[in-house]
């Protein structure tokens, strides 16, 4: 609302200063101001030599550094070079702009292993006792590197620059760490692809692992781990178990930071929760090899609480996916390799469908007592005997499954099926049964001679339902159990537990609407099992699944006051033969809660040097974030292509654009200088719908000015005529932000504020604005 009819004198009844005295304290400011911005020139030179210094100093940090990170797509970690347990946390600062696409990182200790890390190998006679050899040990403390690792990438990050009230930015982007971008090295059409050797010193062993990550989204929830072990040794080693395990400990999720999640909704035991455990692949009818988890219900606290609803934000449920390890190929037995072939497998080797022989959890070192594998560990004494007792399914064989339907080894009874409500206190698990256990496998027994090589293939990922129906099951289940509706659909109403197993036992005390929710949860379990699906036929093609079409290799976003801008070029994808246009994805505010939605969208005619699409429809003042992607087709007699992905359209890779800088909505530019607008006023610090709209804490407060001209500038001054802060505003936009600080940067306190909007051609505009604190 525009005070201006309401005020007639320059500072309203309240100021007595006659105009010479405005005069004089204009000309002091000015005065004040050209002194001040001397001096802020010289802080500022120093602030500029300080922070390329330090942002130097950083890149040569990050790029020098030897152990790749996996971030092209929805599962992140890092490689060790050594095959040991680094702690690499693969800058997970950015991890949180992904809450949408539902990404994940495995960092900190233990995360390694999702890639490849910590592979260590068994064997029941070494020097007349077992033994279990590890990357890192007493032997070989700094690991054992035989060819460097090398990391590739399919494509460049794209030049990418948002322009926003005048400012210009360049987002981060995407640090895959010390990489190559060079697509011929990339094996298959993999997206990423990592490689290194490592040897295992005392047996004369060496291990070829192969990390492949895909970014295109029927194949970009999860990595191959392609290992290859080799006998460099004289000797022929008996009972060998290659042992490879997966757990989540400092797993991290993307979503859930933005709104945090409250202390109400948080799990029990400093917030950690409990895990089911379940592995399909020990009945000879399962056609594939998967051991997967998921969380439980917080048995510490009243209510059913699985799938995580969120009854602070409408129920929606956080956490509803499933993490998973599989093997798609296991050498039947050591063989002699072929010199040269052209088959995705040696023909010399063969896959075992009853590989894995041993499948199990545990936590190893709070409740089996076998130490860490690091630097004290001796793979040759007591500790490698214990260990290969573990790995060769002794240690807890009194929990295996048993029957004539079961496949031949040691295979663990499957926790959410025993019938409890809730897991933990199992043989070798902790009471709370949480993200420290260890889904493991191991393969074996081989008699492994000199020469011969063993081949496993691992896939390690993610699944469940898609973020957009956990919303939604959430938020009907919250609804109804609020209000007593019954809008939740039951999805397999013919099947009492879902996907569960028969045994599950839902929780305790759960209502019928209760059981729906999780039942949805459950039907997850089938997004697992797909995923899988893909890997395997991924893998027995070559690695051929249908190529990501290219990112596009420039994009700029601009805030103007008709809308905001987007430009980008990407010739590659327009030379492919199933080019099949473009979409752009867009979303409005930075919380979790809500998500991209596509506002455009072309076919395959739509080629050019340089593309341009403005978007009409924005909020003025709201923040707003766009990412580009290319579309390919997929042929729906696409050999290479697994029968769920024939007919579909592809897109590129969604991490390619870090939108950590949004774009703010521009206003029209005003011509009526009694018309512009300042929003909120009054405004009042602690009104509950300020907070909603995410002005919490001094921080990130605002005031927005409307229906500004093209060049104004705002000065706002106290009741007393004392100045706070002068904006210059010139761009083609009507909108601008004062964010409530002095030119000092501190808070305003309450107050009366008048605000003054002058134009260089004398037009002058003069406003009340209250604050409450």
């Amino acid at each position: 609302m525009c005070l201006c009819s309401e005020i007639q004198e320059p500072f309203g009844s309240e100021f007595s200063l006659t105009s010479r005295d405005i005069i004089r304290r204009q000309t002091i400011n000015k005065k004040i101001g050209e002194k001040m911005n001397k001096i802020i020139n010289s802080h500022r030179m120093n602030i500029i030599r300080v922070t390329l210094f330090i942002a130097l100093f950083f890149a040569n940090s990050i790029y020098s550094q030897s152990d790749p990170y996996i971030r092209v797509n929805r599962l992140w970690g890092g490689v060790s070079s050594d095959g040991g347990n680094k702690g690499i946390t693969y800058g997970s600062s950015n991890l949180n702009l992904f809450a949408d696409y539902g990404a994940f990182g495995a960092r900190f200790q233990g995360g390694e292993s999702y890639f490849g890390g910590f592979v260590a190998i068994g064997t029941d006679n070494w020097n007349g006792k077992p033994a279990m050899f590890s990357p890192i040990a007493k032997d070989q403390q700094a690991g054992n590197i035989v060819t460097p690792i090398v990391n590739y990438t399919r494509y460049a990050n794209p030049n990418y620059t948002v322009i926003s009230q005048g400012k210009t930015t360049t987002p981060s982007k995407n640090d895959l760490g010390s990489v190559t971008v060079d697509p011929s090295k990339c094996i298959g059409t993999s997206d990423q692809t990592v490689v290194v050797t490592n040897g295992y010193v005392t047996p004369n062993l060496q291990v070829q692992r192969k990390v492949l990550a895909w970014t295109q989204q029927y194949h970009d929830n999860y990595s191959i781990i392609d290992l290859t072990f080799t006998n460099k040794s004289s000797k022929t080693l008996t009972g060998v178990y290659i042992f490879l395990h997966d757990g989540e400990y400092q797993f991290q999720r993307a979503d859930g930071t933005n709104p945090s999640v409250a202390a109400v909704d948080q799990y029990s035991n400093n917030n950690t929760p409990r895990k089911w455990f379940h592995y399909y692949g020990a009945k000879k009818t399962d056609s594939l090899r998967v051991y997967y988890n998921y969380s439980s219900d917080d048995p510490e606290v009243a209510g059913d609480r699985m799938g995580q609803p969120l009854t602070q934000q409408y129920g929606r449920l956080l956490d509803y996916t499933y993490s998973f390890m599989a093997t798609i190929h296991a050498s039947e037995k050591p063989y002699t390799p072929t010199a040269s072939y052209t088959t995705p497998i040696d023909p010399n080797d063969k896959d075992d469908m009853d590989q894995p022989k041993v499948t199990t959890v545990a936590n190893m070192q709070n409740n089996l007592n076998l130490p860490l594998l690091g630097k004290t560990y001796d793979p040759v004494g007591s500790d490698g005997a214990s260990y290969y007792n573990y790995i060769s399914g002794l240690t807890l064989q009194s929990e295996d499954l048993t029957g004539a339907d079961i496949r031949p080894g040691h295979h663990r009874k499957d926790i959410d099926d025993l019938g409890k409500n809730a897991p933990g206190g199992e043989n070798g698990i902790g009471a709370q049964a949480n993200t420290f256990e260890s889904m493991m496998m191991s393969y074996g027994p081989y008699t492994f001679a000199p020469g011969q090589q063993i081949r496993i293939v691992k896939v390690t990922g993610i699944a469940g339902i898609s973020r957009e129906k956990a919303i939604e099951v959430g938020k009907k289940w919250y609804n109804d159990s609020k209000f007593g509706t019954n809008t939740l659909d039951d999805p397999m109403p013919n099947s009492p537990k879902g996907s569960f197993p028969a045994n599950f036992a839902f929780p305790t005390g759960a209502t019928t609407n209760d059981i729906k929710k999780d039942k949805w949860v459950s039907t997850g379990i089938d997004s697992v099992l797909l995923s899988v699906s893909r890997a395997k036929y991924n893998f027995k093609t070559g690695y051929k699944a249908p190529v990501t079409p290219p990112p596009p290799t420039d994009l700029s976003v601009t805030g103007t006051g008709s809308g905001i801008t987007l430009q980008w070029s990407d010739a590659a994808a327009e030379a492919m033969s199933n080019f099949a246009g473009y979409r752009i994805m867009k979303k409005i505010g930075d919380r979790d809660t809500t998500y991209y939605q596509e506002i455009y969208r072309s076919n395959s005619s739509d080629k050019a040097a340089t593309h341009t699409f403005t978007d009409t429809k924005v909020r003025v003042g709201s923040t707003h974030y766009y990412y580009v992607q290319a579309a390919a087709n997929i042929s729906a007699t696409d050999p290479n292509a697994h029968p769920s992905e024939r007919g579909k359209t592809i897109f590129s890779g969604r991490v390619f654009f870090y939108n950590n800088t949004a774009v703010t909505g521009e206003g029209k530019v005003g011509g009526d200088m009694d018309k512009i607008a300042i929003v909120p006023n009054p405004f009042n610090y602690n009104d509950p719908l300020l907070r909603g709209y995410g002005y919490t804490n001094p921080t990130n407060l605002q005031i927005s000015f409307f229906e500004l001209p093209k060049t104004v500038t705002i000065k706002i001054f106290t009741e007393y005529g004392d100045l706070v802060r002068t904006i210059d505003h010139n761009q083609d936009s009507g909108f601008d932000k004062w964010n409530m600080t002095n030119e000092a940067g501190q808070t305003v306190s309450s107050g009366i504020y008048i605000v003054v909007f002058q134009t260089p051609d004398g037009g002058v505009s003069i406003q009340k604005l209250v604050v409450v604190r």
